[in-house]
């Protein structure tokens, strides 16, 4: 019924911990694609040895291409009716397959999708993940009218995240969803759950959406993850990211278009404030901001009408090359955030 797979790239010491969890799961019908991305360390020789020693597994080797890449590889090798997606330094809970499959029986219609929630694993410490909307069954009525004005951003309280986490490793897709809607552009290398996710979404049906805790995402080297993300968003990547997205996505109804504008936004916003807390002066920010925004051109993707007032006000000025005086406004933000342990930009 469910296939699972696994893009495997320089996570030896935690790939077993991954592995062992999907071959504990209740639920016994499943097949378990790992899908070696060219992987310079141990990794090719454990998977091959768990497909010798289990015949739900198996292991398709490939030239390195990015996790994109990688996932599309077992995406198109999938046989299940519907597919899981985790990373090969995160683990799931033994009921997890158990449940996408009883929550696919108990629905009205199969859904498209099934949402669920994770556990943020650090060091010291594990914090909930959640969907920030009623748990339930979503027809297409009920999802256009909940859920698609608020999927990408959510403004109705300042410039804010969406209702639905980005992530493909929570969610539960149809196969014949994934395979019409899984990211062709495999240049993308930051963000690369969200035009995935985002897309089958906006092309659902009908959904299950749930809190229930069912993964367990490995955040102890989230530091160093996020920084790289916050870098990288100011080149290339970007680009095709919000090139692909606007290509897919565009067109889909107003609210949609407004929020691709917001989400470009945001991400701009978001880099500007990691630049505001992690450079040794605000002034080698704004120039580092200054060199980024030139370089991938992500200005020409946002329009300042339609913002809310504080990101607008951000936008503006780095429209007019008012690089300081916008990341005085970053930090400051930052500043308040760190207050109010709010999430709005």
């Amino acid at each position: 019924m469910i296939s699972v797979i696994v893009p495997v790239y320089k996570v030896e010491q935690y790939l077993r911990r991954c592995v062992d969890s999907i071959l504990a799961q209740t639920c016994p019908d499943f097949e378990l694609l790992l899908i070696d991305d060219g992987s310079p360390d141990g990794c090719p020789q454990i998977c091959d040895e768990y497909a010798a020693l289990d015949p739900r597994v198996r292991v398709i080797h490939k030239p390195n291409g990015g996790l994109i890449s990688a996932r599309n590889e077992g995406i198109r090798a999938a046989r299940g009716d519907y597919v899981c997606i985790l990373d090969g330094d995160d683990w799931a809970l033994e009921n997890m397959l158990q449940f996408v499959s009883d929550a696919v029986s108990r629905a009205p219609e199969p859904p498209d999708m099934v949402l669920f929630a994770a556990h943020n694993v650090y060091a010291d410490r594990m914090e909930e993940t959640v969907n920030l909307v009623p748990e339930g069954y979503y027809d297409r009525e009920r999802l256009e009218k909940e859920v698609f004005p608020y999927l990408l951003t959510d403004t109705r309280n300042g410039l804010q995240v969406g209702v639905i986490q980005a992530h493909t490793w929570d969610k539960a897709f149809r196969r014949e969803l994934l395979t019409e809607h899984y990211t062709r552009e495999e240049r993308i290398r930051v963000f690369t759950d969200v035009p995935m996710t985002y897309e089958c979404l906006f092309h659902c049906r009908n959904a299950y959406i749930c809190n229930e805790h069912l993964y367990m995402y490995n955040k102890t080297n989230e530091d160093s993850i996020r920084a790289k993300s916050r870098e990288n968003l100011l080149t290339e990547s970007f680009r095709y990211l919000i090139l692909y997205m606007r290509e897919h996505l565009a067109g889909l109804g107003p609210s949609v278009d407004r929020q691709l504008n917001e989400y470009a936004a945001m991400l701009i916003i978001r880099t500007g404030k990691w630049r505001a807390g992690t450079e040794p002066s605000l002034r080698d920010a704004a120039r580092h901001f200054r060199e980024g925004l030139e370089e991938s051109g992500m200005l020409s993707f946002v329009e300042v009408k339609g913002l809310p007032r504080k990101a607008g006000a951000v936008i503006w000025l780095l429209k007019r090359r008012l690089y300081y005086p916008a990341m005085l406004l970053c930090a400051a933000r930052v500043r308040q955030q760190k207050k109010d342990g709010g999430r709005t930009e």
